[in-house]
């Protein structure tokens, strides 16, 4: 709800790394919200293998383990849960086409 209230207007969902990927790959994001945790695999190794096969999609990180966060040095934030609404909708406005 609150990549809607910063402007998205089609947002997907994906558990595992793979699932990620996959819709990555069906549909290029503008924008990937990830994270870190997944029920399978990580956020950031999923970006990782998105970047392979779409290029450099901006990322934002919410993660309740930020510290583990690895890779993430491409991030454009890193933001631990609970998550402050202004500051996700600041950062997906900041890197948001």
């Amino acid at each position: 709800m609150l990549a809607e209230d910063a402007g998205a207007t089609s947002i997907g969902t994906a558990d595992t790394e793979a699932e990620a990927v996959i819709a990555a790959q069906d549909q290029r994001p503008d924008v990937i919200l990830s994270d870190v945790g997944l029920i399978e695999g990580t956020g950031p190794n999923a970006v990782a293998r998105i970047y392979t096969d779409c290029g450099h999609i901006p990322v934002i990180f919410v993660t309740g383990t930020p510290d583990e966060c690895e890779p993430c040095h491409y991030a454009a934030a890193i933001l631990g849960k609970p998550v402050n609404d202004r500051a996700l909708i600041a950062a997906f406005a900041k890197v948001a086409p």
